[in-house]
Protein backbone atom coordinates (compact mmCIF):
# COMPACT_ATOMS: atom_id res chain seq x y z
CA UNK A 1 0.00 0.00 0.00
CA UNK A 2 2.43 2.41 0.66
CA UNK A 3 4.68 1.45 -2.51
CA UNK A 4 1.29 2.42 -4.44
CA UNK A 5 0.54 5.94 -2.44
CA UNK A 6 4.64 6.75 -3.14
CA UNK A 7 3.93 5.91 -6.76
CA UNK A 8 0.81 8.30 -7.01
CA UNK A 9 2.44 10.97 -5.41
CA UNK A 10 5.75 10.84 -7.95
CA UNK A 11 3.55 10.48 -11.17
CA UNK A 12 1.26 13.65 -9.30
CA UNK A 13 4.43 15.75 -8.96
CA UNK A 14 5.65 14.80 -12.68
CA UNK A 15 2.13 15.96 -13.84
CA UNK A 16 2.69 19.12 -11.77
CA UNK A 17 6.08 20.12 -13.11
CA UNK A 18 4.89 19.31 -16.96
CA UNK A 19 2.02 21.76 -16.51
CA UNK A 20 4.26 24.19 -14.69
CA UNK A 21 6.43 24.01 -17.12
CA UNK A 22 4.02 24.73 -20.28
CA UNK A 23 2.48 27.45 -18.04
CA UNK A 24 5.69 29.11 -17.39
CA UNK A 25 6.85 29.56 -21.05
CA UNK A 26 8.78 32.53 -21.56
CA UNK A 27 8.71 34.88 -24.96
CA UNK A 28 12.18 35.09 -26.10
CA UNK A 29 11.93 37.59 -28.62
CA UNK A 30 8.32 39.81 -27.43
CA UNK A 31 7.49 42.15 -30.38
CA UNK A 32 5.39 45.13 -30.52
CA UNK A 33 3.42 45.70 -34.10
CA UNK A 34 1.52 48.33 -35.38
CA UNK A 35 -1.11 47.23 -37.82
CA UNK A 36 -4.32 49.23 -39.63
CA UNK A 37 -7.18 46.27 -39.28
CA UNK A 38 -10.37 46.57 -41.01
CA UNK A 39 -11.38 47.93 -44.65
CA UNK A 40 -11.49 51.69 -46.14
CA UNK A 41 -13.17 54.43 -43.98
CA UNK A 42 -13.28 51.86 -41.41
CA UNK A 43 -9.39 50.63 -40.62
CA UNK A 44 -8.50 50.67 -37.17
CA UNK A 45 -5.16 51.87 -35.81
CA UNK A 46 -3.78 49.02 -33.39
CA UNK A 47 -0.68 48.38 -31.70
CA UNK A 48 -0.11 44.67 -29.28
CA UNK A 49 2.45 42.55 -28.19
CA UNK A 50 3.48 38.91 -29.65
CA UNK A 51 5.69 36.34 -28.85
CA UNK A 52 7.80 34.08 -31.77
CA UNK A 53 4.85 31.69 -30.74
CA UNK A 54 2.34 33.94 -31.85
CA UNK A 55 0.98 34.06 -28.62
CA UNK A 56 -0.46 37.70 -27.55
CA UNK A 57 1.29 39.29 -24.65
CA UNK A 58 -0.26 42.19 -22.10
CA UNK A 59 1.81 45.07 -23.15
CA UNK A 60 3.43 47.01 -20.36
CA UNK A 61 3.98 50.71 -20.81
CA UNK A 62 3.57 53.99 -18.79
CA UNK A 63 -0.20 54.89 -19.36
CA UNK A 64 -1.47 58.26 -20.55
CA UNK A 65 1.17 58.47 -23.71
CA UNK A 66 0.32 56.81 -27.09
CA UNK A 67 2.80 55.95 -29.47
CA UNK A 68 2.25 57.09 -32.83
CA UNK A 69 4.39 55.21 -35.16
CA UNK A 70 8.04 53.49 -35.60
CA UNK A 71 8.66 53.12 -31.82
CA UNK A 72 12.08 52.13 -30.63
CA UNK A 73 13.35 50.69 -27.31
CA UNK A 74 16.97 51.98 -26.63
CA UNK A 75 19.75 49.67 -26.05
CA UNK A 76 19.85 49.75 -22.19
CA UNK A 77 16.00 49.55 -22.31
CA UNK A 78 15.46 52.96 -20.11
CA UNK A 79 14.18 55.03 -23.59
CA UNK A 80 11.70 55.23 -26.66
CA UNK A 81 12.04 57.11 -29.08
CA UNK A 82 9.33 57.81 -31.72
CA UNK A 83 7.80 60.36 -34.22
CA UNK A 84 4.93 61.84 -32.88
CA UNK A 85 2.37 64.90 -34.02
CA UNK A 86 3.73 67.95 -32.93
CA UNK A 87 0.69 70.13 -30.64
CA UNK A 88 2.18 73.14 -31.80
CA UNK A 89 0.74 74.52 -34.73
CA UNK A 90 3.48 76.72 -35.84
CA UNK A 91 5.87 74.05 -35.99
CA UNK A 92 8.06 73.87 -38.73
CA UNK A 93 7.07 70.23 -39.06
CA UNK A 94 3.48 68.34 -38.09
CA UNK A 95 5.75 65.54 -36.36
CA UNK A 96 8.75 65.26 -34.73
CA UNK A 97 11.04 62.79 -32.53
CA UNK A 98 9.81 62.42 -28.89
CA UNK A 99 11.49 59.98 -26.39
CA UNK A 100 9.90 58.58 -23.42
CA UNK A 101 11.12 57.37 -20.46
CA UNK A 102 9.96 53.37 -20.94
CA UNK A 103 8.70 53.39 -17.26
CA UNK A 104 7.38 57.29 -16.68
CA UNK A 105 5.54 58.55 -19.61
CA UNK A 106 5.96 61.84 -17.78
CA UNK A 107 9.23 62.02 -18.78
CA UNK A 108 8.41 62.61 -22.29
CA UNK A 109 11.37 64.78 -24.31
CA UNK A 110 11.03 66.40 -27.36
CA UNK A 111 13.93 66.04 -29.21
CA UNK A 112 13.71 67.73 -32.68
CA UNK A 113 12.57 71.66 -33.71
CA UNK A 114 14.49 71.95 -37.05
CA UNK A 115 14.03 69.01 -38.61
CA UNK A 116 11.36 68.60 -41.45
CA UNK A 117 8.90 66.30 -41.21
CA UNK A 118 11.11 63.58 -39.18
CA UNK A 119 10.17 60.24 -40.00
CA UNK A 120 11.88 57.69 -37.97
CA UNK A 121 14.77 57.33 -36.04
CA UNK A 122 17.25 54.32 -34.80
CA UNK A 123 19.38 54.45 -31.46
CA UNK A 124 22.91 53.88 -31.48
CA UNK A 125 24.92 51.02 -29.40
CA UNK A 126 25.61 53.26 -26.64
CA UNK A 127 21.85 54.74 -26.19
CA UNK A 128 23.52 58.50 -26.30
CA UNK A 129 22.60 58.68 -30.42
CA UNK A 130 19.80 58.76 -32.91
CA UNK A 131 20.05 58.68 -36.29
CA UNK A 132 17.14 60.28 -37.60
CA UNK A 133 15.42 60.17 -41.40
CA UNK A 134 13.95 64.03 -42.26
CA UNK A 135 13.10 65.72 -44.59
CA UNK A 136 16.48 67.34 -46.39
CA UNK A 137 15.07 70.29 -48.86
CA UNK A 138 18.78 70.23 -50.67
CA UNK A 139 19.11 67.14 -51.21
CA UNK A 140 17.89 65.32 -54.75
CA UNK A 141 15.52 62.87 -53.21
CA UNK A 142 14.77 65.11 -50.23
CA UNK A 143 15.06 62.26 -47.40
CA UNK A 144 18.62 62.58 -45.52
CA UNK A 145 19.84 60.74 -42.11
CA UNK A 146 20.71 63.14 -39.56
CA UNK A 147 22.77 62.53 -36.44
CA UNK A 148 21.60 64.02 -32.70
CA UNK A 149 23.36 63.38 -29.36
CA UNK A 150 21.38 63.53 -26.98
CA UNK A 151 23.74 62.03 -24.01
CA UNK A 152 22.64 65.24 -22.46
CA UNK A 153 19.04 65.02 -22.73
CA UNK A 154 19.46 61.50 -21.29
CA UNK A 155 21.25 62.99 -17.67
CA UNK A 156 18.58 65.52 -17.08
CA UNK A 157 20.08 68.22 -18.49
CA UNK A 158 17.86 71.47 -19.59
CA UNK A 159 19.80 71.60 -23.65
CA UNK A 160 18.53 71.41 -26.93
CA UNK A 161 20.57 68.58 -28.97
CA UNK A 162 21.71 70.16 -32.36
CA UNK A 163 21.14 67.72 -35.10
CA UNK A 164 24.47 66.71 -38.29
CA UNK A 165 23.38 65.83 -41.50
CA UNK A 166 25.17 62.69 -42.49
CA UNK A 167 23.92 61.79 -45.96
CA UNK A 168 20.86 61.37 -47.96
CA UNK A 169 19.40 58.04 -47.22
CA UNK A 170 17.10 56.02 -45.62
CA UNK A 171 16.59 53.32 -43.08
CA UNK A 172 19.78 54.04 -41.12
CA UNK A 173 20.73 51.01 -38.49
CA UNK A 174 23.88 51.18 -36.67
CA UNK A 175 27.12 48.80 -36.43
CA UNK A 176 27.16 47.60 -32.92
CA UNK A 177 30.48 49.41 -32.74
CA UNK A 178 28.74 52.26 -33.21
CA UNK A 179 31.06 53.21 -36.03
CA UNK A 180 29.41 53.04 -39.12
CA UNK A 181 25.74 52.88 -40.31
CA UNK A 182 23.96 50.96 -43.33
CA UNK A 183 21.19 53.11 -45.17
CA UNK A 184 19.41 53.00 -47.98
CA UNK A 185 20.51 55.51 -50.21
CA UNK A 186 18.54 58.38 -51.78
CA UNK A 187 17.72 58.58 -54.89
CA UNK A 188 19.53 54.84 -55.94
CA UNK A 189 17.76 52.51 -53.74
CA UNK A 190 21.34 50.83 -52.94
CA UNK A 191 22.20 49.52 -50.26
CA UNK A 192 25.66 51.10 -48.82
CA UNK A 193 27.51 51.57 -45.74
CA UNK A 194 29.21 55.35 -44.30
CA UNK A 195 31.92 55.37 -41.74
CA UNK A 196 30.12 58.35 -39.23
CA UNK A 197 33.41 59.81 -38.38
CA UNK A 198 34.45 59.74 -42.14
CA UNK A 199 30.60 60.18 -44.12
CA UNK A 200 33.31 60.09 -47.61
CA UNK A 201 33.90 56.58 -46.97
CA UNK A 202 31.24 54.79 -48.56
CA UNK A 203 30.88 50.72 -49.57
CA UNK A 204 28.17 49.56 -52.02
CA UNK A 205 26.86 46.29 -50.75
CA UNK A 206 23.87 45.68 -52.98
CA UNK A 207 25.94 45.91 -56.49
CA UNK A 208 23.54 45.03 -59.42
CA UNK A 209 20.56 44.25 -57.34
CA UNK A 210 17.84 47.35 -57.80
CA UNK A 211 14.99 48.23 -55.26
CA UNK A 212 16.21 47.83 -52.34
CA UNK A 213 15.16 48.81 -48.12
CA UNK A 214 15.86 47.67 -44.94
CA UNK A 215 19.15 46.98 -44.45
CA UNK A 216 20.00 45.82 -40.65
CA UNK A 217 23.27 45.11 -38.83
CA UNK A 218 23.59 41.76 -37.46
CA UNK A 219 24.04 41.34 -33.78
CA UNK A 220 27.74 40.54 -33.82
CA UNK A 221 28.55 42.51 -36.80
CA UNK A 222 29.51 40.53 -39.47
CA UNK A 223 26.63 40.42 -41.50
CA UNK A 224 24.12 42.76 -43.03
CA UNK A 225 20.62 41.61 -44.04
CA UNK A 226 18.84 43.17 -46.43
CA UNK A 227 15.99 43.22 -48.87
CA UNK A 228 16.00 43.47 -52.69
CA UNK A 229 13.58 42.49 -55.79
CA UNK A 230 11.58 40.67 -53.38
CA UNK A 231 14.19 38.53 -51.88
CA UNK A 232 16.52 38.37 -48.54
CA UNK A 233 19.88 39.05 -49.07
CA UNK A 234 23.00 38.58 -46.80
CA UNK A 235 26.34 39.85 -47.06
CA UNK A 236 29.57 40.61 -45.27
CA UNK A 237 29.83 44.79 -44.29
CA UNK A 238 32.62 45.02 -47.22
CA UNK A 239 29.97 43.61 -49.69
CA UNK A 240 31.61 40.21 -50.05
CA UNK A 241 29.86 36.78 -49.82
CA UNK A 242 26.66 37.68 -50.73
CA UNK A 243 23.69 35.08 -50.43
CA UNK A 244 20.11 35.00 -51.51
CA UNK A 245 18.03 33.54 -48.71
CA UNK A 246 14.58 33.16 -49.84
CA UNK A 247 12.16 35.22 -51.86
CA UNK A 248 9.03 37.17 -51.76
CA UNK A 249 7.00 40.64 -51.37
CA UNK A 250 9.39 41.19 -48.33
CA UNK A 251 9.79 44.31 -46.13
CA UNK A 252 11.30 45.98 -43.24
CA UNK A 253 13.79 43.39 -41.93
CA UNK A 254 14.80 42.66 -38.06
CA UNK A 255 17.31 40.63 -36.65
CA UNK A 256 16.39 38.68 -33.34
CA UNK A 257 18.60 40.62 -30.10
CA UNK A 258 20.42 37.01 -30.03
CA UNK A 259 21.10 36.86 -33.80
CA UNK A 260 20.04 33.71 -34.77
CA UNK A 261 16.85 34.33 -36.76
CA UNK A 262 15.65 37.35 -38.81
CA UNK A 263 11.99 38.49 -38.69
CA UNK A 264 10.53 40.52 -41.37
CA UNK A 265 6.74 41.64 -43.09
CA UNK A 266 5.83 39.53 -45.68
CA UNK A 267 2.25 38.92 -48.00
CA UNK A 268 0.42 36.27 -48.93
CA UNK A 269 3.01 35.41 -51.49
CA UNK A 270 4.37 33.70 -48.05
CA UNK A 271 0.82 32.75 -47.03
CA UNK A 272 -2.16 31.99 -49.09
CA UNK A 273 -4.53 32.54 -45.78
CA UNK A 274 -3.46 36.76 -45.93
CA UNK A 275 -6.22 38.70 -46.88
CA UNK A 276 -6.69 41.73 -49.03
CA UNK A 277 -8.10 45.00 -47.92
CA UNK A 278 -9.29 48.33 -50.30
CA UNK A 279 -8.80 51.65 -49.94
CA UNK A 280 -8.67 54.69 -51.79
CA UNK A 281 -6.28 53.82 -54.09
CA UNK A 282 -7.21 50.29 -54.88
CA UNK A 283 -6.49 46.78 -53.73
CA UNK A 284 -3.53 46.42 -50.49
CA UNK A 285 -2.57 42.94 -49.43
CA UNK A 286 -2.27 42.46 -45.94
CA UNK A 287 0.34 41.58 -44.29
CA UNK A 288 1.85 39.33 -41.49
CA UNK A 289 5.19 39.18 -39.36
CA UNK A 290 7.30 35.99 -40.32
CA UNK A 291 10.32 34.79 -38.99
CA UNK A 292 13.09 32.46 -39.97
CA UNK A 293 16.60 31.07 -39.41
CA UNK A 294 19.26 33.25 -40.04
CA UNK A 295 20.15 30.81 -43.15
CA UNK A 296 17.12 30.70 -44.31
CA UNK A 297 15.42 27.63 -42.94
CA UNK A 298 12.34 26.91 -40.87
CA UNK A 299 10.34 29.95 -42.23
CA UNK A 300 6.76 30.45 -38.98
CA UNK A 301 4.08 32.84 -39.46
CA UNK A 302 4.17 35.14 -35.81
CA UNK A 303 0.76 37.28 -35.78
CA UNK A 304 -2.17 35.65 -36.58
CA UNK A 305 -4.70 38.36 -38.54
CA UNK A 306 -5.11 37.83 -41.96
CA UNK A 307 -6.75 41.13 -42.29
CA UNK A 308 -4.58 43.54 -41.07
CA UNK A 309 -1.74 45.94 -42.77
CA UNK A 310 1.67 46.25 -40.85
CA UNK A 311 3.14 49.65 -41.05
CA UNK A 312 5.93 48.85 -38.19
CA UNK A 313 7.46 46.14 -35.42
CA UNK A 314 10.21 46.59 -32.79
CA UNK A 315 11.69 44.29 -30.58
CA UNK A 316 11.04 44.67 -26.74
CA UNK A 317 12.52 44.00 -23.71
CA UNK A 318 11.16 41.03 -22.14
CA UNK A 319 10.37 42.78 -18.70
CA UNK A 320 7.69 44.74 -20.84
CA UNK A 321 5.62 42.24 -21.30
CA UNK A 322 3.30 39.60 -19.14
Amino acid sequence: MMNNKLWLCLVFLVLLTACAGNTARTSKYPLMVGAARGKLFFAQWVIYAVDEHGTLLNLDLPKGEELSSDAEWSPDGQWIANSHLNPNPKSASDYDIYIMAANDNRKTVRLTYNLIFPLASAWSPDSTQLAIVAYAPDVESHYGIYLLNVACVLQGENCTPKPTFLIPGRSPDWSPDGKKIVYRDSPSDEIRVVNVQNPDQIADISQGLTDCGSPQWSPDGKQIAFACEDAIYLVDPDGGNRVSLMSGNISDLKWTPDGKKIAFIGTKTLDPNLGQTLDLEGTVLSTAVFMMDANGANLTRITQSNEESIGWFTWIPTNKVK
